[in-house]
């Protein structure tokens, strides 16, 4: 036996596909269900209701012990919470990085400290590598699916203990083995992003009580048009503004309720300022690296100049509308240093 490893099922069909793999590699796994958000209406959402059915059916068909473990109290203040509470302040939230240090995550390394368990893992597509002697997370090999972004904010004394079973399988590959092993979720769609929003953010914001603010378009310093609210819009974003310019414009900022509007050049960043870092390999206070600023595939390569517990990072060619409140990641080719928050955009 390789040791007592702790697995979150999320009733999706990769860390089904997680479960089953470690059993065959000869673990003693232990299987739980992390409940964040009873209130969520679609049926496939991680962290609902809807999944707990999904995760034990898995849990039944391998033959392993099956934990529920309900954060979703602790979770809605302080992770739906702070969604709100950014987009009130036109930033654009990440919840995802804080929900794994502190909620999904962090639920399962406590269970595995009751039970004793010697591992933790997840259906992640994330592999593990070294730099100088320190382990660290890594990019998975199907890089279309890469998850290591949003694991940046975990305590880097985690990372020896975490298990990624599928990190070096591609999504096609994880399906067929589903399909073959005939677990209850090979045909399970995927779970869509914010496990608490149940369509449009928007909706959710307003049913919320956030009180949509008029306002007006600006751009080049003339105003172009009314808005509904400076929250239904974010930093990069094109689509929907229901403003004839006859060229494309982007949303660059906000200022005292105003969207103010520029063409692509004007929102191509030359640095960013990063705050409230977390580092799982400090690499030295000015070093080059890629840096990922937002979900997706996208790096950009850039010097960082770090003082103290922020950074500056100036990119070597400009970087699409970098919005603030969202996540800023650097990589060492594919190995995962660390991130912070994006605090403010230099032009």
């Amino acid at each position: 036996m390789k040791g007592r490893v702790i697995i979150g099922l999320s009733g999706g069909v990769d860390s089904s596909v997680s479960a089953y793999l470690l059993k065959l590699q000869g673990y003693e796994v232990i299987t739980a269900y992390v409940l964040l958000y009873k209130e969520a209406q679609n049926p496939y959402a991680c962290c609902g209701l809807g999944s707990i059915q999904f995760a034990r059916r898995v849990a039944i068909k391998l033959g392993l012990e099956f934990h529920e473990i309900d954060y979703s109290e602790g979770f809605k203040r302080d992770i739906v919470g702070y969604f709100i509470r950014e987009y009130t302040r036109n930033r654009t939230p990440n919840p995802c990085l804080f929900c794994n240090r502190d909620y999904k995550i962090r639920a399962l390394f406590d269970l595995a400290e009751k039970l004793k368990a010697n591992f933790v893992a997840t259906g992640h597509y994330i592999t593990k590598g070294i730099i100088q002697g320190v382990e660290v997370m890594r990019r998975g090999i199907d890089k279309k699916k890469d998850q290591s972004y949003f694991m940046f904010r975990i305590p880097k004394e985690w990372i020896p203990r975490l298990l990624f079973p599928v990190g070096e399988l591609t999504k096609e590959e994880v399906r067929k083995i589903a399909l073959e092993a005939n677990l209850p979720t090979a045909r399970k769609p995927e779970s869509q992003d914010l496990c608490f929003i149940d369509g449009d953010y928007r909706d959710f914001l307003i049913k919320h009580n956030v009180e949509p603010k008029g306002g007006r378009f600006i751009y080049k310093g003339r105003v172009v048009g009314e808005h509904m609210g400076s929250f239904f819009y974010t930093v990069g974003q094109r689509r929907g503004l229901n403003v004839s310019l006859g060229k494309r414009v982007y949303v660059k900022g906000f200022e005292n309720g105003d969207v103010i509007l520029d063409d692509l050049e004007g929102v191509m960043a030359k640095a960013i300022l990063v705050e409230d870092l977390n580092w799982h390999f400090f690499h030295r206070e000015e070093f080059e690296a890629d840096v990922q600023v937002r979900a997706g595939i996208q790096t950009y390569k850039a010097l960082v100049k770090v003082y103290e517990n922020s950074a500056y990072v100036e990119f070597y060619e400009r970087a699409f509308a970098p919005t603030p409140g969202q996540g800023a990641a650097f990589y060492l080719g594919d190995l995962l240093l660390g991130g912070g928050t994006i605090e403010k955009v230099f032009y």
